[in-house]
């Protein structure tokens, strides 16, 4: 998933494509219904299928002291992309002040067709383009018809009669309510990374240690120990992750992710992992001694094995 400048040309050439359009965090059910009919759409018209987002959040730019987390950065949307795996290509536009105040109509005649060679277009309801947003769906359309492209605009993914979003599900997320949140965004949150060294528990456990760095601009999931299964390279292992700052063994100034692996072997540092998070077990505490660290560790092990068959999860 590349970023580039609104003046570079589309990875696929002069190709005709059909672009959806958004910032896709989280790659919700909502989004994943735009995928889908943007893949229908160039099937339909015989021209490549290309997701275009936008990095960073618009947040960044304007309200820079208080920008919106993100739910995923890149590695997790690689992945999910993947996985879906119905695009052509992704691109990410760089969202800076220079893109932000073109007018709406330059944004589609300088950017989605005169680069990206835009043969269709596909937003959500809520689409908004342009300097100051003054574009909305409505004038996408009506543009669209203008030169001579297809354009479709799909409505809203309600979910118990309210919409659902990125904002709905990072709460989800601080509350540690992953069921719910697993359900909008249509499998397990993740959480994707290179292995680092941590504080070597994992060791004195005689459990392998999965240590990933959660990036600066995320949310931060509740505080706590949590059900997961951690992939790394082909093979899939059951584990219980720690969201938190390890005040047992010095406070860190920055949650990490740190996962224990069950019945798994060997070292990973340096490789490439995955984690995929499915219940919330316990908030994070402070434990008096190692010993009592371990013991707890122990615990939460039998609870996620047991979550786990009653889940028929893993199997």
């Amino acid at each position: 998933m590349q970023l580039f400048t609104w003046k570079e040309e589309s990875p696929l050439g002069n190709r005709p494509a059909v672009l959806t359009i958004g910032f896709f965090d989280g790659f919700h059910l909502g989004h994943r219904a735009l995928i889908r009919e943007a893949k229908t759409l160039a099937d339909e018209l015989g021209a490549a299928s290309l997701l275009m987002g936008f990095a960073p959040h618009p947040s960044f730019l304007f309200t820079p002291d208080h920008p919106v987390p993100m739910i995923y950065g890149t590695a997790e949307k690689e992945w999910i992309l993947d996985e879906i795996g119905l695009m052509d290509a992704c691109v990410l536009l760089r969202f800076d002040a220079e893109l932000a105040g073109m007018p709406a109509e330059d944004f589609l005649t300088e950017v989605l067709i005169r680069r990206y060679h835009a043969a269709g277009i596909v937003v959500g309801d809520d689409f908004r383009f342009g300097r100051g947003n003054a574009g909305d769906s409505n004038l996408l359309v009506r543009l669209c018809r203008e030169y001579g492209i297809t354009c479709r605009v799909v409505p809203e993914v309600r979910d118990g009669g309210v919409r659902v979003s990125s904002s709905r599900i990072r709460d989800l997320l601080e509350a540690g309510n992953l069921q719910e949140a697993n359900r909008l965004l249509g499998r397990p949150y993740l959480i994707c990374g290179t292995v680092s060294h941590g504080h070597g528990l994992g060791h004195k456990a005689l459990l392998p240690t999965i240590n990933l760095e959660i990036g600066y601009d995320r949310v931060i999931p509740r505080k706590g120990v949590y059900v997961t299964r951690t992939l790394v390279g082909e093979q899939a292992y059951k584990s219980v992750t720690n969201i938190g700052s390890h005040p047992t063994v010095g406070e860190e100034a920055w949650p990490l992710c740190e996962t224990f692996l069950i019945d798994g072997e060997g070292l990973f540092y340096q490789r490439n992992a995955a984690v995929e998070f499915y219940a919330f077990l316990r908030d994070e505490r402070c434990f008096t001694s190692a010993e009592e660290l371990h013991s707890q560790q122990q615990t939460d092990i039998a609870n996620a094995r047991a979550y786990s068959a009653a889940e028929k999860r893993f199997s």
